[in-house]
Order: structure tokens, then C-alpha cells, then sequence
């Protein structure tokens, strides 16, 4: 599947004047910028002063002039901390140190300078910086490169961050494992539907339309800020219904840095569930089934020629061997028993299903099987003659899960009566890379990219016979997935009032997914014709929804919102293994943005 996406509003030379605004920066995702008012010390404004704008890390600058008004502003900087000096003649030199520039934020810095010499320096920090937004109307929340990397986030995921918003609410559902290896968070904000969130990474569009998921989750080492912009957004950002979330690659700098760090789970330490691991596993002789979580990673970025062209990389892998339980219904031993024939306590000379014990709990002993014409079965026995073979050879299967919980004689002995445990994988490997290149002081270029690649696994309570699953967020089956992608983009300042950028963007979305029995005829093995014709996707286990007792007809799951929870449910589904497959989805997106700014006076034109 290719989809091609042209950012509303913002793609090609001749993109309708968006705004005419008083005279500020408008940062279009990628890029911030910083303005302000140069005034003397009574007030007056200052033209024609020399406003240099230095990046602290990289040593990069730009020089512009103030205008007749005595504004200025400084467009298309990389996110980073900033140095402003201001020059004019007659006046000492103004210096504001530390301004901290987000990607589409816009810091004011005003100087007001001294009569003096230029040798000397009145210097003002960050802090005494005002911090009033005045330039945009969008509500939003920066989070700094600090504040990303200190949160402690559970697994380092990234799109957890929105949970810090209010009104941000988790949902309860989520999709499944295999098609959202990555871990993109479902989070409703100000009540709209979580797929209305749109996901930019370095300007680009990182959200598959599809499922409405972020792409790549990027690792917390590789983000230099984020952004979630919650009510009036830029025009740019037209494809978005609740929120937008911004965020910025690292770039390298004039020093070298990096980072590395290791994380370790262990299901040792974890309390025994009292309902789902009452009794030691048969195999590993254990109440709670074994589980480890290793997460690790690093970072490094640097120069590759000081001042001009930086680098910056970064890898986190990820080993879970993930060690879970669930609790479904089974046959009793005596109805299986009966059903093949086989010999059976309290059995008798029974010939066929004999359903007397539930008919016990239900109907008080009473009818409870009828046939087609509305006739009891008598004693509640299914005579042989009238069984299905397919359905025997599934309860062949089935034999050996007996109940292992409840109260006999009870409701609890026929429903949701047998617990398990079992394992699964999940691995998965991702990486950045970055390059950034002054090339000159009015052309900047950079270019990035990312890629994410997953094995996911997870056995099923009742072996051949499937049910729900043991890897991640119940998953049964077996996947593969690798996503990439790829920005790099230019601005140049064409002349002082003059400004042009562009970007071009690129994503793949890309996941195969088996069922834990991928190539088995089991449909055809079990006698149900139709339905596995020998290739990929008509392989393997068929769902079996039964309706359990004591429900009401026609209700094939007690609890909807989580059908594993009980039931008798067999074989491979999303219901019951968590796994939407077989599937091979694979997405292509291509991108292109060109944004124009023109400053005029006090105004600028977008």
C-alpha cells in the first residue's frame, strides 16, 4: 500500500498566506526562532543594530539587523540554547546568555542598551528573560531534553508523555501486540479519539493512518525536546482533531557527549495472582511463570569539523522473555470422557455426551440439552450417533487441560475453570542517526534516520488447541516487523526578509504475522471442510467462540472488553489470541514540505 501526503496548507511554492501577523517567528515543527525590540534607555527605539544569534554547543551563528521599528527576530534555529548580542553604535554591547529555543516556540528577548562603549558588556542570563507567550495563541506543553530523559516513564515510552496533560485519559483497550510492536500508547486527550493525534518527528508526519499509531516510538536518548500542542495549532498541522506531538532529534555539537544506560525486570519479585497461580506449573514446577526484562542502550554525538558539521547516533535494544497466566473454561473430565466413549467416573454404560453434571448446577438436574425440534434429551445425553466428529476430535485435543479450580458440584467447576501459565518473546532493536551541516551562515541542512525491528512470539494455553496466548498483552502466534524512517530538509535565508525551507519525508510501516500453528491444516485436520486451502493465509487454527454457561444465548463473552478473561474459547483469533493474522501490512509514505516566510515591517507573511 502507498499513501502520498502533502502537509495541508504548507506544500509547494505557491501555499496561500496563512497569517499576517505582528512581527514574530512561526516555527513550522522543525525550526524555532527568537525576536524582540531593541530600545535605548529612555525608550526610544534602535534601528540598523548588528543582532548576532549564537548556538552554545555548535558555535554556529546568524546576523540580522534591526528594522526602522527597532524589531528583529532571528528565524529557522535549531532547537538548542542560544547567546544573543546586540551592537549599535554609541551604546555598550547588550548580551542575553542561556535562552533555552524549542522547536515552534518563539522566546522574546527586548534589549534596551546603555550609552557606552562597545568594549563594554552589560550581559542578562535567561532567567530574567520574560517567559509570557505573546506570540502564538496555541496551548501547549514543551517538554525540555532534561525533562524527557529524568521522567521515570514506564519502558521508556516515549508516547507516555501525553499522560502528563490534563485531560489525557489510558484506554483501557489497545491493539494488538503485533501490530503495535512499538508501543505507541492509546490515549484519548480533551475527549477525542486517540487516533486524532497527530505524530511529527523532526517536522515529518510519523503516524500510520491507518491504525492512527505513532511509527517509531523514539528511544528518550535520541529526543532533544517534545511538544503537545493541545488547542489552536498552527494551519500546518491541519490533519490533527486532538492533539499534536512535536519532537526533535538530537544534533551533535563542537564537544563529544553521549549516554548509556541498562534496566532489568525479574518476575522473581513478583506477588503470586491467588486466582490464575494457585497451583505450580506441571512443566517448570512454579507458582508464577518466569519472566525477565533487559533494556539497554547509548548515545553519542559529536563534531565531524567544528562549527560546521555535527553527527549524532543512538541505539536501545530490548530482550523480554515474558512469563504470564490466564484462566478460560474447559470441558469437565467426565463430559470429555463420555463424549469419546472413553471410561468415566459415575459413567456408567453411558453411550454419547452426558451433560448431567451441569445440567446438575443449571437446571437443577432438571432438562437442559433439547434437539432441533424442542425435544429433552433424556437424562441430559447426546446419543453417539448425533455427535460431531469435528467437535470430538477438538475435545481430543482438549483432554488433556482438566479443570484444576473450583468448588465441585459448583458454577465454578464448569466455568472459568482452568488456569495456566506460559511464555513468550519479545526482541526488538532501534537506532538514529542524525547529520547536521551549516553549510554556510544562510544555508543549514539536515538529514535523519530511524529504523525499528521486532521479533514477537507468544505460546497459547491449550497447545494445539490454541486459546488465549502467553507473549505480550496476550499474544499467541509469531511476528516480524521493521519500520524506518528517513527526514532531511534545508533552510535558507534567501536575503534578510526572505526566507525559504523545505523537508522531504519518508516512513514505512511494515509487519508479517503468523498464528501460533502458521502452516498446519487444522481446520481440514479436525474435519471442517473449507476452510484451509494450502497457502499462507487459510493455514492454521480457525476461532472457536462457544458460548459458555450459565450465559445468556447468543452472549459469546462474559466481559467484551477483555474476551480472554473467560470463556470457552478456542483455537486462533484477535478475541482469543490476541493476534490479527495472518497479516502482511506493509505501508509506504512519501512527504514533501516547503514553507515560505517574508517579513515585512512589523508583519510577516507565512
Amino acid at each position: 500500500m502507498i499513501t502520498r501526503v502533502c502537509k495541508a496548507l504548507a506544500c509547494g511554492l505557491g501555499a496561500a498566506v496563512l497569517a499576517l501577523l505582528p512581527f514574530s517567528s512561526h516555527a513550522q515543527a522543525v525550526y524555532g526562532s527568537i525576536y524582540g525590540t531593541v530600545t535605548d534607555n529612555t525608550g526610544a527605539v534602535v534601528p540598523n543594530a548588528t543582532v548576532t544569534v549564537t548556538d552554545e554547543s555548535k558555535g554556529t551563528s546568524i546576523t540580522v539587523q534591526t528594522n526602522e521599528s527597532g524589531t528583529y527576530t532571528a528565524e529557522h534555529l535549531i532547537p538548542d540554547k542560544y547567546d544573543v548580542q546586540v551592537n549599535a553604535s554609541g551604546f555598550q554591547t547588550f548580551q542575553a546568555t542561556g535562552i533555552q529555543v524549542f522547536a515552534d516556540t518563539s522566546p522574546r528577548v527586548d534589549a534596551q542598551l546603555t550609552v557606552g562603549g562597545a568594549s563594554q558588556t552589560v550581559t542578562v542570563s535567561a532567567d530574567s528573560i520574560p517567559v509570557l507567550k505573546t506570540d502564538r495563541a496555541d496551548v501547549s506543553t514543551v517538554f525540555s531534553t532534561q525533562t524527557v530523559s529524568d521522567l521515570p516513564l514506564a519502558n521508556r515510552n516515549f508516547t507516555s508523555l501525553q499522560l502528563l496533560l490534563p485531560g489525557a485519559q489510558a484506554l483501557s483497550w489497545s491493539h494488538a501486540a503485533d501490530e503495535n510492536p512499538q508501543g505507541s500508547q492509546q490515549i484519548q486527550i480533551d475527549g477525542q479519539a486517540f487516533g486524532g493525534v497527530a505524530y511529527e518527528l523532526d517536522g515529518t508526519d510519523n503516524q500510520d493512518p491507518i491504525l492512527g499509531i505513532i511509527v517509531i516510538n523514539p528511544p528518550l536518548d535520541a529526543v532533544t525536546e517534545a511538544k503537545i500542542a493541545t488547542q489552536n495549532f498552527d494551519a500546518e498541522f491541519g490533519k490533527a482533531v486532538s492533539a499534536v506531538m512535536t519532537a526533535q532529534t538530537k544534533s551533535g555539537s563542537n564537544s563529544f557527549h553521549g549516554s548509556a544506560f541498562y534496566y532489568r525486570q525479574s518476575n522473581a519479585n513478583l506477588a503470586r495472582d491467588p486466582f490464575s497461580q494457585s497451583t505450580r506449573n506441571p512443566v517448570t514446577n512454579r507458582f508464577i511463570p518466569p519472566g525477565l526484562y533487559n533494556q539497554f542502550g547509548g548515545s553519542i554525538g559529536g563534531p565531524i569539523l567544528r562549527d560546521k558539521l555535527f553527527f549524532f547516533g543512538d541505539y536501545q535494544g530490548l530482550r523480554q522473555k515474558l512469563g504470564s497466566s490466564a484462566i478460560m473454561t474447559v470441558p469437565s473430565a467426565h463430559l470429555i470422557a463420555t463424549c469419546l466413549g472413553q471410561s468415566a467416573p459415575n459413567a456408567g454404560t453411558v453411550q454419547g455426551c452426558d451433560f448431567s453434571e451441569y445440567a446438575q448446577v443449571l437446571a437443577g438436574g432438571g432438562a437442559l440439552i433439547y434437539d432441533q425440534t424442542g425435544t429433552a434429551y433424556p437424562n441430559n445425553v447426546i446419543p453417539a450417533n448425533q455427535l460431531s466428529q469435528p467437535a470430538l476430535n477438538l475435545f481430543k485435543l482438549l483432554q488433556p487441560y482438566q479443570p484444576n479450580r473450583g468448588s465441585i458440584g459448583s458454577l465454578s467447576s464448569l466455568q472459568a475453570n482452568y488456569a495456566g501459565s506460559g511464555n513468550g518473546l519479545f526482541n526488538n532493536d532501534q537506532w538514529d542517526q542524525r547529520v547536521d551541516w551549516t553549510a554556510t551562515d544562510k544555508i543549514h541542512v539536515f538529514e535523519r534516520f530511524s529504523r525499528f525491528t521486532d521479533t514477537l512470539s507468544g505460546s497459547t494455553l491449550f497447545g494445539e488447541a490454541g486459546g488465549a496466548g502467553f507473549g505480550l498483552n496476550g499474544f499467541g502466534g509469531t511476528s516480524t516487523g521493521a519500520n524506518d524512517s528517513l527526514a532531511a530538509g534545508a533552510d535558507i535565508a534567501i536575503k534578510t526578509t526572505l526566507l525559504t525551507d523545505f523537508r522531504l519525508g519518508y516512513f514505512r510501516y511494515n509487519i508479517i504475522t503468523g498464528k501460533y500453528d502458521q502452516g498446519e491444516a487444522f481446520a481440514q485436520n479436525l474435519g471442517i471442510p473449507g476452510v484451509n486451502f494450502g497457502d499462507r493465509f487459510t493455514s492454521g487454527a480457525s476461532g472457536f467462540n462457544i458460548t459458555d454457561v450459565a450465559s445468556t444465548a447468543g452472549n459469546f463473552n462474559q466481559n467484551p472488553s477483555n474476551p480472554q478473561s473467560q470463556g470457552a474459547q478456542y483455537g486462533s483469533g484477535l478475541n482469543i489470541t490476541r493476534c490479527n493474522c495472518p497479516t502482511t501490512q506493509k505501508e509506504d509514505q512519501f512527504q514533501g514540505v516547503n514553507n515560505w516566510t517574508m517579513l515585512r515591517g512589523n508583519h510577516s507573511l507565512k
